[in-house]
């Protein structure tokens, strides 16, 4: 029931309950508990009719999102057979009102060159290997090697490919104690991979 009729009938049925307590003092009045119980049924009529309005309404609105559904597929088809029987003539097109479609530049192959850090995970067991954003990435290629002498940074080994991944950091969990890590990363997308990282290391 809509809020204000509701106020008004609970109102009106406790006004009602007191009158029906103390039918002597109302008898000689010129409102009845009668008046008042017509009065109630009344707003109840309303609001079942407003309540009917309402759910024609819902469904009236739940055809109408369908049929629009339909003509838009509609529409479509009509769109897509114009362009298949008048192809790249845009005079043609503008009088059908289909503005001609712009076809997407390729995204080029990444040229940036990214520069990945190496921190302790908070746990203390394994590294949060992470790098930059490159706006043509679509994903990124890590590289992984173990080094021969913890204390030599610069004595790079052999790098194996270990993850490809859309997100820029992750946690490397396989990593043992007291041994040098090394890492590089290239961005890569469909169309090419860029130049592989400088390699940097950690001893965990």
């Amino acid at each position: 029931m809509l809020g204000y009729l509701s106020e008004v009938r609970d109102r009106l049925k406790l006004l009602k309950a007191g009158m029906e307590k103390n039918t002597a003092v109302w008898t000689s009045q010129s409102v009845k508990p009668e008046d008042v119980e017509t009065a109630i049924a009344g707003i109840e009529t309303k609001d079942a009719e407003v309540e009917a309005v309402k759910q024609e309404q819902t469904l009236k609105l739940s055809q109408a999102r369908e049929l629009s559904a339909t003509s838009a597929k509609l529409a479509d088809k009509i769109e897509n057979l114009a362009l298949g029987l008048h192809g790249e003539a845009t005079e043609k097109l503008i009088e059908y009102g289909i503005k001609q479609r712009k076809t997407a530049a390729p995204k080029p192959a990444p040229v940036k060159v990214l520069i990945p850090v190496l921190e302790d995970d908070s746990d203390g067991e394994g590294f949060i290997v992470s790098t930059q954003k490159d706006p043509d990435a679509d994903y990124y290629e890590w590289q992984k090697g173990i080094g021969a002498n913890a204390a030599d940074p610069k004595a790079i080994p052999e790098l194996k490919n270990f993850k490809t991944t859309k997100k820029t950091s992750f946690v490397d969990d396989e990593v043992p104690k007291g041994v040098r890590i090394f890492y590089r990363v290239r961005a890569a997308n469909t169309n090419g991979n860029g130049a592989w990282s400088e390699a940097v290391s950690r001893v965990q």
